[in-house]
């Protein structure tokens, strides 16, 4: 891993600057694939499916320096949000969608992933980024899984957005009803 400047109050041990890649480890069991950067691991992971993330025990993840999180999922308000868990259950990384894109919250971050081309006719895009206020801060290929921080980006947002591009979210292909109102408008 890159050693870069972190941005204020979020640990050096979990931020990502430069291009990294997931790279197939086993097709079973812990780890199954790996975040690779530089020729370094940053973090191993446990198997990745929508079942699994969202109404399974959530995939595994032992970052580098041996913190463990998982990425599951919570119920609010009647969605169904992914979210990072580190071992004590406190929330490392929140996803929620709303208007086409992915809003990404952590206890000292705040990003909003959104595709960077046109989807594709029987799929989602193929690119997309990870911005904050100030701009872009990563670029995330969806196929193969690769990411390229132009600034440094906690490894939590990263990793949510793996799924994020990869999945979407439940209630994106929920049915909807549109707003109705009696009387005069």
């Amino acid at each position: 891993m890159t050693r870069v400047d972190r941005p204020l109050g979020i640990d050096a041990a979990h931020v990502l600057a430069g291009p990294a890649r997931i790279r197939r480890v086993a097709p079973w069991g812990f780890p199954a694939a790996a975040l690779v950067a530089d020729g370094e691991t940053v973090a191993l992971l446990g198997r990745m499916g929508w079942f699994r993330i969202y109404f399974g025990r959530g995939q595994r993840i032992e970052l580098a320096d041996g913190t463990r999180w998982t990425l599951t999922s919570l119920t609010t308000g009647g969605t169904i949000s992914p979210v990072i868990l580190d071992r004590l259950g406190r929330k490392v990384a929140l996803a929620g969608w709303r208007h086409g894109t992915y809003g990404i919250n952590g206890r000292d971050y705040a990003c909003v992933l959104h595709p960077a081309e046109a989807a594709q006719k029987l799929g989602r895009a193929n690119r997309w980024q990870i911005s904050d206020q100030e701009g872009e801060l990563a670029s995330v290929i969806r196929a193969p899984l690769a990411v390229t921080a132009q600034r440094p980006v906690h490894l939590g947002a990263v990793i949510l957005s793996f799924a994020l591009v990869r999945f979407g979210l439940p209630e994106e292909s929920a049915p909807r009803v549109p707003s109705f109102r009696w009387g005069p408008g």
